[in-house]
């Protein structure tokens, strides 16, 4: 009976912690895509690698701040598939 309260516990603490980083990070990003840095709050936010994931249809963004030193890293749903070179129109 414990162990099933436990388990309970650590799927429920699992979940609520999810939730938080995912809106943590949505609003980073928000933030970023304004221009600003979500730490010092200055427009001094660049983007610094952008990659894509092929025809997945993500991409990852790296930005970094230059006056606080702030990094982070977000996967991005791109439009799709562009160009026809993944068989796309």
């Amino acid at each position: 009976m414990y162990l099933l309260f436990l388990l309970l516990f650590l799927l429920v603490a699992i979940v609520v912690v999810s939730i938080y980083y995912y809106k943590e990070k949505s609003t980073a990003y928000d933030t970023i895509s304004r221009g600003f840095c979500p730490k010092c709050r200055q427009k001094s936010i660049v983007l610094t690698d952008k990659r894509g994931g092929g025809c997945s249809g993500t991409l990852l963004l790296s930005y970094e701040c230059d006056f606080c030193g702030y990094r982070n890293t977000f996967s991005v749903s791109d439009s799709g598939c562009s160009g026809g070179s993944c068989g796309c129109p």
